[in-house]
């Protein structure tokens, strides 16, 4: 079984996710996180189940998971599944991935 290991960026990610439906709707904002991070989680026992960067044109050594309107990008060393980033869809996701590091955390 593989391991996550989230970088700083996807901790803030998360919490930016959090802070964003809490403000719109408090009652579902716990549940939703919930239910993204046990989405995650399947990554532990089958890693390769996103589809590679290169196949959404973005030029990096990366893996996508795609959960609702938030892409999961990771990358696969080892045991460890580092988790890279989680953005929006609907956002320049291109851009936040420059800021990102493709290396362990």
């Amino acid at each position: 079984m593989h391991k996550l290991v989230y970088t700083l960026l996807a901790k803030k990610d998360l919490f930016d996710i959090f802070e964003l439906i809490v403000n719109d709707k408090p009652s579902v904002a716990i549940e939703y996180l919930f239910k993204l991070e046990k989405y995650i989680e399947l990554l532990e026992t089958n890693p390769m189940m996103g589809t590679e960067c290169k196949n959404k044109d973005i030029n990096q050594n990366c893996r996508i998971l795609i959960y609702g309107n938030y892409l999961i990008f990771y990358t696969i060393k080892n045991t460890d599944i580092n988790i890279i980033r989680i953005l929006n869809s609907r956002t320049d996701y291109k851009t936040g991935l420059k800021t990102s590091h493709f290396t362990t955390p």
